[in-house]
């Protein structure tokens, strides 16, 4: 896993998560994950659950975990040769286990399909202490002309 780390992308992307910290938009949600291993097209990254990122339930919020998928998938999206990071179409996340307060969670984002206009992404989240699987998710992005007449059609 450690030359797949030192791939031409590795360095990007922990940027990336090394800026989040420093905003005080959404994208900070993802200040506390760390990278692990950064490949063309998948960015791996890692977090400890602590009791803000909890529901009632003291479980990893499913609204964080969306938000998380989110965020690390269009990184790897970012990691691509057109590495752009698109915006939103679709999100779709299947939760199938919990994940408590002092849990380290890896999330495993990977770029499916990237195209000129569309970008098809997913994930895996697991629980790193015994591998279980904690939710799988699939992420549309499009990637829209800038241009005027784009916008007006």
């Amino acid at each position: 896993m450690a030359a797949a780390s030192k791939s031409k992308y590795f360095e990007l992307v922990s940027g990336f998560y090394k800026s989040y910290a420093a905003m005080q938009n959404f994208q900070r949600t993802a200040a506390k994950c760390r990278v692990v291993d950064v490949a063309e097209g998948r960015v791996k990254v890692e977090m400890e659950v602590q009791e803000e990122h909890t529901n009632t339930f003291g479980t990893l919020h499913g609204g964080l975990t969306a938000t998380l998928v989110d965020i690390v998938t269009t990184t790897a999206l970012c990691a691509t040769r057109r590495g752009s990071a698109g915006v939103s179409v679709d999100l779709t996340v299947n939760y199938l286990a919990p994940a408590k307060i002092g849990d380290t969670i890896l999330i495993d984002a990977f770029v499916n399909r990237r195209g000129l206009t569309m970008g098809f992404t997913g994930a895996d989240i697991f629980r790193k202490s015994d591998g279980l699987k904690i939710a799988t998710a699939l992420h549309t992005k499009a990637f829209p002309r800038e241009d005027s007449e784009a916008q007006e059609k």
